[in-house]
């Protein structure tokens, strides 16, 4: 998803920085994805076990929240090896160049059988 509207100039320097700090690529998306999902598991699985070794519903609670705060904390902000594969913004002067394809409707009305 691109916060930047393309019909506003920027300069491609700007738009490297904007991308480095504003935006996680794709890769770390799916880095973080993944790594999102095997947290809340392993501490769903621990979080359990604790409570069932200890017989305590409020400490099972306790250890899973606990793990999803720190999964939040891991995942969510944009760090910085989220970040190993940059996004590549294409030139002002390279886009004016290839316009986008216009798409061509055409819609067929089928005859109606009584």
């Amino acid at each position: 998803m691109c916060l930047l509207p393309s019909s506003v100039s920027v300069s491609p320097c700007l738009r490297k920085i904007y991308a480095r700090n504003m935006l996680m690529d794709w890769q770390g998306q799916k880095l973080a994805e993944q790594l999102m999902q095997i947290l809340l598991l392993a501490f769903a699985v621990v979080a359990f076990a604790a409570g069932y070794v200890m017989g305590s519903f409020q400490l099972m609670i306790l250890t899973y929240a606990g793990g999803v705060v720190l999964t939040t904390l891991i995942t969510v902000p944009n760090w910085p090896w989220f970040n190993h594969h940059p996004l590549q913004w294409l030139d002002t002067s390279e886009a004016e160049k290839h316009p986008k394809p216009q798409q061509h409707v055409t819609s067929k009305k089928k005859s109606a059988k009584k």
